[in-house]
């Protein structure tokens, strides 16, 4: 009699003990990087994560805690996702499709003219040596360049410099080189007599590597997606090109001026 008494209580004890139930699930979310948080626990932790990530939690067994025992996936711009933990099951892979938070996207179009060597609004020079247009888009300029001279020219790319409507000075790279070797010394770039080439020409600190999507990407030339774009009539930049003809060296300075930024609202 008394051993049954003794399994009993064991049997108490333990049912006492598992007062939770262990469930461990993967969680994987498009888009990537989410930040996830789980309240696990008879005392409703917090435990955070971020996706994909591979989750170990506990769900209360008495119905009112168990309610609150959820799963939260959230990122910025998107309608963030909860989950009962209750409802997962243990071993089980959530697959998790955000929805993108449809908003009103702040955004400046920017209008340019040059205004040295010579006045354009088409953004065009040309000489007895080269002819050149530009295209200023969000995070490069497109760069047409043809060479007029009966020479070979040598656009010396390791000189060149683009200076910023704050003044401040910026190494200029190319579309011919490696993201991975901007950094480096840039050769000079030969442009036959009456050949011509295009380029995106970006200066070399807007480029950047993301971690997380293990790419290179740009930032923009300029803050059209704020307010800060509001005050940029009127600026100037410029871009510095020596070239050489003939062992000689010219120096090109293009000045370029925002004539007009103008807000318009997009859907993002």
């Amino acid at each position: 009699m008394k051993r049954y008494i003794v399994l009993a209580l064991i049997a108490l004890v333990a049912s006492g003990c598992s007062s939770v139930v262990q469930k461990n699930f993967k969680v994987f979310v498009d888009p990537p990087d989410a930040d996830i948080r789980v309240v696990s626990g008879m005392e409703l932790k917090e435990i955070k994560f971020r996706s994909p990530a591979n989750v170990a939690a506990e769900v209360p067994k008495e119905p009112a805690l168990a309610a609150k025992a959820v799963l939260e996936v959230r990122r910025d711009n998107y309608k963030p996702v909860t989950m009962q933990l209750g409802a997962i099951n243990d071993g089980q892979t959530l697959n998790l499709k955000l929805e993108k938070i449809v908003q009103n996207v702040v955004r400046y179009k920017l209008s340019y003219r040059l205004v040295s060597p010579e006045v354009s609004d088409a953004l065009q020079f040309r000489d007895s040596s080269i002819a050149v247009s530009f295209t200023v888009g969000d995070q490069s300029f497109q760069m047409r360049f043809e060479n007029r001279s009966a020479a070979d020219i040598k656009i010396l790319w390791e000189r060149a410099e683009y200076t910023d409507v704050n003044s401040q000075p910026h190494r200029l790279m190319h579309s011919g080189i490696r993201f991975p070797d901007r950094n480096n010394p840039l050769p000079d770039q030969v442009v036959p007599s009456g050949a011509a080439l295009q380029e995106a020409v970006t200066p070399v600190d807007k480029v950047f590597f993301v971690q997380q999507k293990k790419s290179y990407d740009i930032q923009l030339l300029f803050p059209i997606d704020n307010d800060i774009a509001a005050g940029l009539k009127g600026k100037v930049i410029n871009i510095f090109l020596p070239v050489e003809v003939n062992h000689a060296i010219i120096p090109y300075n293009f000045k370029i001026e925002i004539t007009s930024s103008v807000k318009e609202a997009v859907k993002g």
